[in-house]
């Protein structure tokens, strides 16, 4: 068995450059942003393999005037947010349509920040329960670019102290979406 999984993982073609230097950054902030009494004991991010079928360039269907709505939070509080768009995306395992918000208590620091949150089958399995994010990279004239194998758990998974808006029904997929960060250990 221990065989198989080696030769399976060395047929897998290396990760991109970028991919690399992204898990990087990303592990260590989420290891600077752990108190520091748990620091020591933080294993490190666990991904799934990199998977050049989950990312995607899009057009971003705009919602005019964005509609403004409560994303309850990890810490019971509700966040004011903005949908701002839809994004139409045609995944291995299905199609899906998924939203586009703004959170509104960080605008003014970010005004252009945009993000996706969304649960897959896996969620609470192979990924966290509350779902996962995407940062929305707009590329300019309406298309934006989002890979999936970026999505990230929030830092309440982490059991870092936050208000992490919690993913919406709107954005459940009925599909796994093998890519991006998996369940934390211990979890």
């Amino acid at each position: 068995m221990c065989l198989w999984a080696a030769l399976v993982a060395a047929c897998r073609p290396p990760l991109p450059a970028t991919e690399v230097s992204w898990r990087a950054e990303r592990e260590q902030a989420v290891r600077r942003a752990l108190p520091e009494d748990r620091r020591a004991d933080f294993a490190g991010l666990v991904f799934f393999p990199y998977d050049p079928a989950y990312r995607f360039r899009a057009m971003l269907e705009p919602i005019t005037p964005p509609e403004p709505l409560t994303l309850g939070a990890s810490d019971g509080s509700l966040r004011p947010a903005a949908r701002v768009g839809r994004l139409r995306l045609r995944f291995p395992a299905g199609e899906a349509v998924l939203t586009v918000f703004q959170l509104l208590d960080i605008r003014d620091s970010y005004p252009n920040h945009y993000f996706l949150p969304f649960r897959d089958a896996m969620a609470g399995k192979e990924t966290y329960g509350a779902g996962r994010y995407l940062e929305v990279s707009p590329l300019g004239a309406g298309v934006v670019e989002v890979d999936f194998n970026r999505a990230y758990n929030p830092d309440c998974a982490y059991g870092i102290t936050a208000r992490c808006p919690i993913t919406p029904e709107e954005n459940a997929l009925p599909f796994a979406v093998p890519v991006g960060e998996r369940l934390p250990p211990g979890h």
